[in-house]
């Protein structure tokens, strides 16, 4: 179980390579199956099959070959959790989500306000009321790349506002964060 040689240093490799493939490939397939990409989802789909059992027919060959080895289970773990990380990176790099931004705050000056809209962002304003009080809730649909320069602007402004973000289907007319003319 603990024997080691350049043989089983290379079937690691190839293991955590292939697996790494295999679970980022996987990891943009469940991307587009969520946004509804049927096509684009069976093609990716077919890839990841295609890894899915060439990989397991490696794995399971060289460990009836070569006996259960710990390096190459680790390896597998290591590939299944490297590949999570990278295909959320990437998932997260081609995404062009829309968002609907909500920013509850108890301040009423309208501080928090201008200073969105002098940053481009369109803002939609409601008066509310909640458990300790009257509260400013605060609408802005933008762009899931301008998010970070959003919440950063808000908990400069106001460090105490909550900040909410919700993925919207179905978009259409308004205002957006970073479009030069209205849809």
């Amino acid at each position: 179980m603990f024997r080691f040689d350049i043989n089983i240093l290379i079937w690691a490799l190839l293991i955590f390579a292939a697996l790494l493939l295999q679970v980022l490939v996987g990891t943009v397939r469940t991307l587009m199956m969520v946004k509804g990409k049927k096509t684009l989802t069976s093609i990716v789909g077919f890839f990841e099959g295609a890894i899915a059992i060439t990989v397991a027919i490696t794995v399971v060959s060289n460990a009836v070959k070569s006996g259960i080895n710990i390096y190459m289970i680790l390896f597998y773990a290591l590939g299944f959790a490297t590949g999570l990380y990278f295909g959320v990176f990437i998932s997260s790099k081609i995404s062009r989500d829309m968002l609907s931004v909500n920013i509850v705050t108890k301040s009423f000056e309208v501080t928090l306000e201008d200073a969105l809209r002098d940053h481009g962002f369109g803002v939609t304003c409601y008066n509310g009321s909640g458990k300790d009080g009257d509260i400013r809730i605060l609408n802005i649909i933008c762009k899931k790349t301008n998010l970070k320069k959003l919440k950063l602007l808000v908990h400069k402004i106001d460090p105490n506002a909550m900040v909410t973000e919700h993925t919207l289907e179905g978009l259409s007319g308004g205002f957006i964060f970073d479009l030069k003319s209205r849809i």
